[in-house]
């Protein structure tokens, strides 16, 4: 049976105007307002919003209106440009601001960490360090390209709902219409719900119950994007991810308190810095913090190298097709316009190593720690950029845990230092301080590799050239690290970051710069959690080889807050019936018609089916995503819209669910109008005896038939 050929939406052989100068000044433009927007909201919120559906809006309004009339290629050139505004921020504020916290009298007295981040030498290693960790993201992405999403061809769910949002405004008609529906419910309801908009119900339900020694924790965020996302990925790695979910937060945790005992202090509880949850909410969180998430490190860290052992002879086979890695025959044809990337050096590597084994030793005062830092710098940017970009596949940039894989390089690369300070190359408090710079290049890395698959995603789908992606992508990383740090620099001196002092009574959160500098600290003070991190070490080693499961995508529910995983699993379990139902209805349907034609017709409309699931999910991501950045400019400006004071719980759970119901409504509304209730139930009743029939196979309760 022949494969099917992949077309994309604009063919190899159509040349359409892409990398121009107006696409290059629109999105440099964009780059700056995305990363001035997250570099302030990831430091007051701890968290940044996708730039990727907001950036396509904005640059529909600059290149496609009555003046000019920009081609869907150029347009999304200038998103995949602007998003890096986005993604590096996140690398900056979760890591840099570290730093502050290291200094602070609560944690090293000044010996440690910076003192301030607007001091000229400070502000040149961030914008370096970004600079450079972007650059790395993007060239060790260009391999990946084609084994990630042409060979594995994972779901990257932001990259299909982009290009679904421009396909669909470039050609028009009834897709525009589930979009725009989908968008509209994702706007209101983002909002309605969030504490910066009308603060109307809580955007996360979660709660404890038990007692002293036994608790259960359950959670869920309402939040219509997440359902979305569900619905791209799909049941089985929706499932894998709510798997997770489950080990850590319904298993693992209640049994370490049990047993071990409830925390009554700390992060979560009750620090100046922290979030204040009490000590129900709080001891659950903070044994996620303090146990648990470091056995998510350690399953998604060993997920990675085993998924690059795996994909040794994929990549590998990449790499020898990029230019200055081999050389091609003159007979050797052209690549295809859409197959053609950025030719990749190894001088650019060792450009990169040169530059940071300088700004190494600038920190360090000690030449072999600084060649150390360097090599190992790049070790794991290598490493973690795989393991980002695959995870950016499987759950989407959004939800991409890049703190875990900061985190992971902070615990490899402190020990690491922690042993040259036994051998009297340095000081533990330099180690502290070199050990987050080396993470800032790695989670800058990470951020930029993860967006960076998904707008290859979009380039595939819409027939971009992944060459002209790469390079806009470069420029947006140059605008990007010039722009962010003075900005994250001139917050810091304004409001102070995470804890309070003289001159910053109220400081800006950071959440996640709290994070980092307590690992680091407790790296080098010997009071880090080793035990569960080869729990997770072997964990990934059974999901793998026993198992058979993804042990990164079971991992990521692991380290994430459960109230995550549960609407991304709900959102996969729609398309799994409302699909399942399809099916059945029209097999029968057509059951007499011969066999080919019953197939060809059966694709068809499984095929339509599907195109209008995407296109009212990507609805709801950007509706979401749109409404996250208008939040931010809230923020900024620092407006109070709220209506409640204490926002209400019921109202939203009711909506949430009914935007499920409206979107399985809206995918089986044509195949139920001419159905009456009893043949409506009795179809019912076959897709869920079919899906019991699978999953007992699945669980081994009874053998396939």
């Amino acid at each position: 049976m022949m494969v099917e050929q992949f077309v994309p939406y604009i063919p190899p052989e159509k040349v359409l105007p892409e990398l121009t100068l107006k696409m290059v000044v629109t999105g440099i433009i964009l780059t700056i307002i995305m990363a001035a927007a997250n570099a302030y909201l990831g430091l007051y919120a701890g968290m940044t919003v996708s730039a990727t559906i907001p950036a396509v809006v904005i640059a529909l309004v600059f290149l496609k209106n009555r003046v000019i009339r920009g081609t869907v290629l150029e347009i999304n050139l200038a998103k995949a440009m602007a998003v890096t505004g986005e993604a590096l921020a996140a690398g900056v504020i979760f890591t840099f601001p570290a730093l502050l916290v290291l200094h602070h009298a609560n944690f090293t007295k000044g010996a440690a960490g910076w003192e301030s981040l607007m001091a000229p030498n400070n502000l040149l290693v961030m914008i370096v360090c970004s600079f450079i960790g972007g650059m790395l993201g993007i060239l060790l992405t260009i391999p990946l390209r084609r084994v990630m999403i042409i060979d594995l061809n994972l779901p990257y769910p932001e990259g299909v709902a982009s290009a679904e949002v421009l396909k669909a405004t470039d050609k028009g008609g009834k897709g525009m219409n589930m979009i725009f529906i989908g968008l509209g419910i994702g706007t209101l309801f983002k909002f309605a719900s969030s504490g910066y908009g009308l603060n109307l119900w809580k955007e996360r339900l979660e709660g404890v119950v038990g007692n002293i020694q036994a608790r259960l924790y359950g959670g869920l965020s309402l939040s219509p994007a997440l359902f979305g996302v569900g619905y791209i990925l799909g049941a089985q790695i929706a499932s894998w991810v709510v798997f997770g979910g489950i080990i850590g937060w319904i298993i693992l945790i209640p049994l370490i308190g049990f047993f071990g005992g409830w925390p009554t202090s700390g992060f979560y509880i009750n620090d100046p810095a922290g979030p204040n949850l009490g000590p129900m909410l709080g001891g659950v969180y903070q044994i996620w913090f303090t146990q648990t998430m470091y056995v998510g490190v350690g399953a998604i860290v060993t997920g990675g190298l085993i998924t690059l052992w795996q994909l040794r002879s994929a990549i590998g086979k990449a790499m020898k097709g990029l230019g200055g890695f081999s050389k091609k025959g003159k007979d050797e044809p052209a690549p295809l316009r859409t197959e053609r990337d950025f030719p990749v050096s190894v001088l650019y590597f060792a450009a990169i190593v040169g530059v940071m084994i300088g700004l190494y030793y600038y920190v360090t005062n000690n030449a072999v720690v600084a060649v150390v830092a360097a090599f190992v710098l790049l070790g794991f940017c290598f490493l973690f950029t795989a393991v980002a970009g695959y995870l950016a596949g499987v759950i989407g940039s959004s939800n991409n845990p890049i703190s875990g894989v900061t985190v992971a390089t902070l615990l490899f690369t402190a020990a690491l230092l922690l042993g040259l300070s036994y051998a009297g190359l340095l000081t533990i408090y330099v180690g502290m301080t070199a050990t987050i710079i080396v993470g800032a290049v790695v989670c800058c890395s990470a951020a930029i590799a993860g967006d960076s698959m998904q707008e290859l995603k979009t380039g595939q789908l819409l027939g971009a050239t992944p060459y002209n992606i790469q390079i806009s992508r470069f420029i947006g990383v140059l605008v990007a690290a010039i722009v962010i740090p003075p900005i994250v620099a001139m917050l810091a001196q304004a409001y102070g970051i995470a804890l309070p002092d003289a001159t910053h009574l109220t400081p800006l959160p950071a959440p996640q710069a709290v994070v980092m500098a307590t690992i680091s600290k407790s790296v080098f003070e010997l009071n880090i959690n080793m035990p569960m991190i080869l729990l997770g070490v072997a964990l990934a080693f059974v999901l793998k080889f026993i198992l058979k499961l993804s042990p990164m995508a079971v991992a990521i529910g692991i380290y994430l807050p459960f109230t995550l995983t549960l609407p991304i699993m709900l959102g996969g379990l729609i398309k799994l019936f409302t699909d399942k139902f399809i099916k059945t209805k029209v097999e029968k349907d057509l059951a007499e018609l011969p066999e080919e034609d019953r197939k060809s017709r059966l694709k068809t409309t499984m095929d339509e089916n599907e195109n209008r699931g995407v296109l009212f999910a990507s609805g709801l991501i950007a509706g979401e995503a749109i409404m996250g950045v208008i939040i931010a400019a809230i923020v900024i400006a620092g407006l109070k819209i709220q209506l409640i004071g204490q926002p209400a719980e019921i109202p939203g759970l009711l909506i949430f669910l009914y935007v499920g119901m409206l979107l399985a409504y809206l995918l089986l509304r044509e195949h139920i109008r001419a159905m009456n209730r009893q043949m409506f139930f009795a179809q019912w009743g076959i897709v869920l005896n079919e899906f019991w029939n699978y999953l007992a196979c699945k669980l081994h309760l009874k053998k396939a038939s």
